[in-house]
């Protein structure tokens, strides 16, 4: 069964009867300002990719790690699903410590791999409970919670899971928004993933890498030849991460943009515990039935909202520009009128 995430737009709009084109989708944590692809060259879309395009070396000066070590994806979900198949098919089953609430794809693909998931509330928790693992997730920044982990932090852990053989796996799909990831301070045991599609709102690009050696991640790289990512993505992809001047004002954008909307959010909801990491904010709930009292009242006036598994937070993704917050506004005072918030 196919697990839900934000973006369900066409499913919207069949529940509520409000054609695709009427929403405010804040329902993902994709920037609303993508990067502005310049037209592909013909002959892009005519030949077949080729690995010494220059992405690699591009990917690995953003990043700021080793070339060697990089492998170029068709979306970072493509590792979360691999690699614990990979691992198990070395290795065996193990103990694999997720967090129980995060992106609820990395729990699924390690159980579907036959290893014993064990979730974690924070990353407090993974350090004390490190040694009974083989293997360990951590998503930083998390999606929907915003913890963070300090590079150290992920040092140790990640040195614990070496006793034993383990892999560390940090998702970092939101990290260009809190500084990147010194990635080659973490051990060998560590893997790293980033995306394309949130920070840079390329998310149809379906670009992603996975940093890090051994041989799961090659195992995992031996699945994508010979041509495992397109042309156009790859070259796509390429021009984004050299784009710094780009990439500069697009962080602007997002501390500008993440900044008004927490403090629209708690001007509504001023009681209730309220994070951001940048392109996402969430608003956690005393009560599972005021954050889906909220959700539906915000998606009958064509506003979609991101409602927790757990029913216990909304999640709002920027708005974008003024007539978007507006529109935003008009729906939370209608939910106030409702007696919701």
């Amino acid at each position: 069964m196919a697990l839900i995430h934000g973006g369900r737009l066409t499913e919207a709009s069949r529940r509520y009867g409000i054609a695709p084109g009427d929403w405010l989708d804040l329902s993902t944590g994709i920037a609303p300002w993508s990067y502005p692809v310049p037209e592909v060259p013909i002959h892009v879309w005519a030949r077949l990719p080729e690995a010494d395009d220059g992405l690699s070396a591009a990917a690995a000066e953003y990043y700021g790690a080793a070339a060697t070590n990089i492998t170029a994806l068709p979306g970072s979900q493509f590792a979360i699903r691999e690699l614990p198949l990979a691992v198990a098919a070395q290795s065996g089953p193990a103990r694999v410590g997720v967090p129980a609430v995060g992106y609820a794809e990395h729990g699924r693909s390690w159980a579907a791999a036959g290893h014993q998931v064990v979730a974690y509330d924070d990353l407090a928790q993974l350090r004390a409970m490190a040694d009974t693992l083989d293997h360990a997730v951590v998503i930083s920044p998390n999606n929907p919670t915003g913890e963070q982990a300090a590079i150290d932090t992920l040092i140790a852990l990640a040195n614990k899971l070496a006793r034993r053989d383990g892999l560390l796996l940090v998702d970092a799909a939101f990290a260009d928004c809190s500084g990147g990831l010194t990635i080659d301070r973490l051990p060998a045991n560590a893997v790293v993933l980033r995306s394309l599609g949130k920070f840079f709102g390329l998310a149809g690009l379906r670009l992603g890498f996975m940093m890090g050696r051994g041989p799961a991640i090659a195992a995992v790289g031996a699945q994508l030849q010979p041509w495992g990512v397109s042309h156009p993505a790859r070259w796509i992809g390429r021009r984004a991460l050299l784009d710094r001047d780009w990439q500069a004002e697009q962080q602007r954008r997002i501390a500008d943009g993440a900044h008004s909307l927490t403090t629209l959010l708690d001007a509504y909801f001023s009681r209730q515990r309220i994070v951001t990491v940048g392109l996402f904010v969430t608003v956690f709930f005393d009560h599972p039935m005021q954050a889906t009292a909220v959700h539906e009242a915000l998606a009958e006036q064509a506003v979609l909202t991101r409602l927790g598994d757990n029913r216990r937070w909304l999640r709002f993704g920027l708005p974008g520009d003024a007539p978007a917050a507006t529109r935003l506004v008009t729906a939370l005072d209608v939910v106030v009128e409702q007696g919701l918030c």
